[in-house]
This record gives C-alpha cells, sequence and structure tokens, in this order.
C-alpha cells in the first residue's frame, strides 16, 4: 500500500480468510470509528490519552471484513469531527492529492485523501454537517452519505447523534454500490429514484468553476429522464441554519461537555469558538429547532415528491486555498452547512459526484428521500456513464 500525504493514523492488515463481494479491496477507517485493540483517538490527543483501546470491532468494520475487504489503516480527522476543512493542529492536515496548496476537506480528511491518492479502494467516514461530503468535493472523489439510521452507528464516537450517520469514497461508483450492500439496509417501500430536481437556489453564488463544470452534466441530466426546478427561498435557508446550528452545537455539547469540562483540551481556533458556544446552546433553542425541523420536513418531502432528488451543488466553490484566513474559512464553512443541511437536517441520503474537469475538482450532489439509499446510489450508477460523455 502506497503511504504519506499524511491520510493514515494506523497501519493495519485484517482481512476474512472466504472470498465476498469486496474480495481484493482494501479500506480504511476514520479515526472516530473502533477497531478492536486501538484507542479511537477522535481527532484529539487528549482524548486518546483518556480513553482505552476499543474491545471489539464496530458493527460497520465488521460488516466490510465479512465482505471479504482487507482494513489497512485508519485515518486522520478533524479534532472531535467538529470541522469540515480537514486542518488538524495536533496530528497535522493531510494533504488533497487532486491540489495540494488547498485544504483537502473535513472532517473526514484522511479517508478522502487516502481514496484519491489510490492508497485504498475506499474508506469509510462519518457526516455529521458535511464532513464526508466536503472532503469527497474537494479531494475529487466518490462521496456517500448514508440516512440516518441506515447504517449501523455503534462502536462510532458521536457528535450529534440526531444527524450522525456513516458515510463512505471511492473512485468507483460500482465499489460504491457493493459497499451499499454491505452495510445498508433494503430501502424502504416504494423508494424509487427517477425525478430530477434542480434546486435553483443551491445554485445561486456559485463558483464559476463549478457552473463551467456543471453546465454539460446538468444538461445531460435534464435529457436523461424526467425533471424539474425548485425552490426552498432565501428565509427557508437562513432559518434553518440557524436552528441546525443550535441543534447540532447541544447535542456536541451534551455529548462531549463533561470530558472537556474534566480534562480541559487544546483545540484550534474554529474548534474551540464552535464548543464554546455549543456550551451556551440552551434547551429551549433545541426545542426550537426540533419543532422547526418537524414542519420544515413536510416542505422537504413536498419537493421530492414520490420520485424526486434534489440536484445541488456539493459545495458552492473549490477547496479553499491552505492560506485563506480564519474568518474567510469560517465564512466558507456555513456557506457549505447552507447547502449540508438539507441532508443532515432531514436525515437524507446524499451522492456527491465528481465534475469532469481539468482543474481543481468540483461536484455535483443527488439527495433521495429517507430510505432510498440505494436506489439513489443506483441511479448514480446508470447516470455516471453520460456524465463522463458530457466532460
Amino acid at each position: 500500500m502506497k503511504v504519506g500525504l499524511g491520510a493514515l493514523s494506523v497501519v493495519l492488515n485484517q482481512s476474512a480468510e472466504t472470498p465476498g463481494p469486496l474480495s481484493g479491496a482494501t479500506f480504511v477507517v476514520k479515526e472516530n470509528i473502533d477497531v478492536a485493540g486501538h484507542v479511537s483517538t477522535n481527532g484529539h490527543p487528549k482524548w486518546a490519552a483518556t480513553h482505552p483501546p476499543a474491545q471489539s470491532n464496530a458493527p460497520v468494520v465488521d460488516r466490510l471484513l465479512d465482505a471479504s475487504a482487507r482494513l489497512v489503516g485508519k485515518t486522520n480527522m478533524d479534532e472531535m469531527a467538529y470541522s469540515l476543512l480537514g486542518a488538524n493542529p495536533h496530528y497535522g492536515t493531510p494533504i488533497n492529492p487532486a491540489a495540494q496548496d488547498r485544504h483537502p476537506g473535513g472532517s473526514s480528511s484522511g479517508s478522502a485523501v487516502a481514496v484519491a491518492a489510490g492508497q485504498v479502494n475506499f474508506a469509510i467516514g462519518t457526516d455529521t454537517a458535511g464532513s464526508c461530503r466536503a472532503p469527497a468535493a474537494f479531494c475529487g472523489v466518490l462521496g456517500f452519505r448514508a440516512s440516518h439510521g441506515a447504517a449501523p452507528m455503534d462502536g462510532v464516537i458521536p457528535l450529534a447523534p440526531s444527524f450522525d450517520a456513516i458515510g463512505w469514497f471511492a473512485r468507483d461508483i460500482d465499489v460504491m454500490a457493493t459497499i451499499g450492500e454491505a452495510l445498508l439496509p433494503p430501502d424502504a417501500k416504494n423508494a424509487e429514484v427517477g425525478e430530477a430536481v434542480l434546486l435553483t437556489d443551491a445554485f445561486s453564488g456559485v463558483e464559476m468553476d463549478f457552473a463551467s463544470a456543471a453546465a454539460e452534466p446538468i444538461d445531460a441530466l435534464k435529457a436523461f429522464g424526467a425533471w424539474r426546478e425548485a425552490t426552498l427561498g432565501e428565509d427557508f435557508f437562513k432559518t434553518a441554519l440557524g436552528h441546525f446550528r443550535n441543534m447540532q452545537a447541544f447535542e456536541a455539547w451534551a455529548a462531549h461537555g463533561a470530558w472537556i469540562a474534566a480534562n480541559s483540551p487544546t483545540f484550534g481556533k474554529g474548534v474551540e469558538q464552535r464548543f464554546a458556544y455549543a456550551a451556551k446552546v440552551t434547551l429551549d433553542q433545541k426545542n426550537a429547532a426540533e419543532a422547526f425541523r418537524a414542519e420544515a420536513r413536510k416542505k422537504i418531502d413536498a419537493i421530492l415528491d414520490k420520485r424526486g432528488f434534489i440536484v445541488s451543488p456539493t459545495t458552492p466553490f473549490r477547496a479553499p486555498l491552505l492560506t485563506e484566513s480564519e474568518e474567510t474559512l469560517d465564512a466558507k464553512r456555513y456557506q457549505m452547512m447552507r447547502l449540508f443541511l438539507i441532508a443532515s437536517f432531514f436525515d437524507l441520503p446524499q451522492i456527491s459526484l465528481p465534475l469532469p474537469t481539468n482543474d481543481v475538482p468540483v461536484a455535483l450532489s443527488f439527495i433521495g428521500r429517507h430510505g432510498s439509499d440505494r436506489a439513489l446510489i443506483a441511479f448514480a450508477q446508470r447516470f455516471c456513464p453520460q456524465m463522463k460523455k458530457s466532460g
């Protein structure tokens, strides 16, 4: 296996003896996912120093081993999974193979980098508010976030349990589907995916690089089958983002506040600010977020209807430069969360597809109804050859 680029935190070599659908495939898992005998560092040395080695593998690891994939390592991540850029002041920032002067995206940074660099066939991460989707887009690989609750989260360190989900990366859409067969339950009844819903607000303000790369694939998508346009409105995004941020923060503090108070860990600036905010979010704010979520879900369900999937940029811009200021990066984080919250807040699956480009990667996303994970990946399998022809 190729090494380097700062992706791997631990080198392993575990596999089953019997052949299976993933025979010959190698994979890595994010540092917040348990592997028996190893401490899950959660991206922070103080966490690693205050927690024992895992006694057993997380179920997602065992399912992939049972499918005959070979586990070859664990991967670096952002501190506590509470960022979207991939920078870690303790363990370093994995190098983005597609653009070495730019952030790799996080918090599943090492997992995306390992796949983009060809170190492994696929990688497992977690996604709370975009932590698989951002690095997939920035590193130019396929990325998937499962419906909330679809893949087991046992043996995975939580951040915000209402939103935490398993995700994965690969360079090949057929491999993405085979991973789904190993990790996902059968789709919900009548989980058909067939009508593209172009979310017009999501495309407002995107960089020209994205607009240029996306034009022909979107035309190909329109020619591929049924499609329509929809809008949520800027007021929706603004209100939803505020509630999502509060609910995520409330749950993050519930998960880690006591540990932070007891151990006084040193965080990087962005993560430090987010936990400081999280400590102040009230139960009333969390309840208000839940009430908004329940009502807004009706609007999302109406847009998706019976067989729709939302089409959106994965991120509205290319990977930020490593030299960009903290203020600029924080602003970009919230620009990304504006798009990521659709799947995160409403429990939906999302697949990120790298667009054909000779420049820094950009990506297009499909977001399906809850429980349509397999159908969403299958649609992407059918469409990907069309997208390559358009490039």
